[in-house]
């Protein structure tokens, strides 16, 4: 039986809203390089990845006012000792905590532009930028994380994160192992066989277990060749996260039709735009890839398993998305059964998908 999640929650703005333009950063490009092999496991096309850049992201946030988790479950072990060592380390430079505290509080952005800038930087401290403003995943005021790096470098070192990683790294690397390449490698031919396209990409996916965030939640994000898949516990299986790699295929199939697509989902977005859940895709072309990502992952879900109970709870889940003002994400899964029936390609198959779209007053968000 396949895992799901019932909630988690991904953030990918940028691919489907369309890029901003913003001066260069003075970065000057260059590859990553992962020094540390007892730190990645690599396979073909795959890798996972102990990320310290996430790490000691994940670690400044918990320290200075991450604190949230999901309702009725237990911050990972690892997380709980993290924030216990990072802590102690820092008892004696109140000040600073404090001015990092207002750093945060100010700057009012949520966790996932944090991880996305972070792997933007070179992937072991000290870290610097790599990468040009242009290449970074989401729209936001660059200016707020101009001296970011240098503010990661300086709590890497208050915090003495280096002994703090040592303790924890083991911890990491146990959670690489369970990652299964044989199965990521079938469930890729799986979706493409689905999609009826042939793959396009040359991308190196790489999966990073995030155990210092709250449960349930990813997030994606690519950089040159690497398209990083950041994965709370919960959040996924330890094989291919089917819903962020989607987003870089449903992004640009949807983004190729912006006028088509912002005319016909106008009621649906309307609908469902003020909805806590939708605050990240509060952008019709956005809500639209979050949509049928959402549909699309759900679907392939029912296909793999041959348990009725599991098809009734996800399909409960599609409901229960589309409710809360993902809107389209049940008309979208509904539709899917006639691409299923057709011959078509699916990025062809998209634009008779926008044109049998019900009228919103005919959709209800339950059976």
């Amino acid at each position: 039986m396949r895992a799901y999640v019932v909630l988690a929650v991904t953030w990918s703005l940028l691919s489907c809203a369309g890029c901003a333009s913003w001066p260069g950063s003075g970065a000057k490009p260059e590859p990553v390089a992962f020094n540390h092999p007892e730190e990645v496991i690599r396979g073909q096309g795959f890798m996972v990845l102990a990320d310290r850049r996430v790490f000691a992201v994940m670690a400044f946030l918990n320290a200075v006012g991450l604190d949230e988790e999901y309702p009725g479950t237990q911050m990972h072990p690892v997380r709980i000792r993290v924030r216990q060592l990072v802590a102690d380390n820092l008892a004696s430079h109140r000040e600073k905590v404090e001015s990092w505290r207002r750093y945060y509080k100010a700057n009012k952005l949520d966790f996932y532009y944090y991880q996305d800038f972070a792997l933007s930087l070179s992937a072991d401290y000290p870290f610097r930028r790599i990468h040009q403003d242009t290449d970074l995943g989401y729209v936001f005021p660059v200016a707020k994380f101009r001296n970011f790096a240098e503010i990661l470098n300086d709590f890497w070192r208050t915090a003495h994160l280096d002994e703090v990683w040592r303790r924890v790294q083991p911890d990491y690397a146990a959670e690489l192992r369970k990652y299964d390449f044989a199965r990521m490698t079938q469930q890729m031919a799986s979706l493409w066989k689905y999609l009826r396209m042939s793959r396009q990409d040359t991308l190196m996916l790489v999966n990073v277990p995030n155990l210092l965030d709250k449960h349930y939640r990813a997030i994606w994000a690519r950089y040159g060749s690497h398209y990083y898949t950041v994965e709370s516990p919960g959040s996924h299986s330890y094989g291919l996260n089917i819903h962020e790699y989607l987003h870089s295929i449903v992004n640009p199939i949807v983004k190729a039709h912006p006028r088509t697509v912002k005319t016909t989902v106008r009621q649906y977005y309307e609908a469902g735009k003020d909805k806590p859940i939708v605050e990240p895709y509060r952008e019709p072309v956005a809500f639209t890839c979050e949509c049928l990502v959402r549909a699309l992952d759900h679907r392939l879900a029912v296909l793999q398993t041959g348990d009725p109970a599991e098809k009734k709870r996800i399909e409960g889940q599609v409901a229960w998305e589309t409710e809360k003002g993902l809107t389209l994400t049940q008309p979208f899964y509904r539709l899917l059964e006639q691409y299923e029936e057709s011959d078509q390609p699916f990025d062809r198959f998209f634009l008779t998908m926008l044109e049998r779209l019900p009228s919103i007053p005919d959709h209800t968000g339950t059976e």
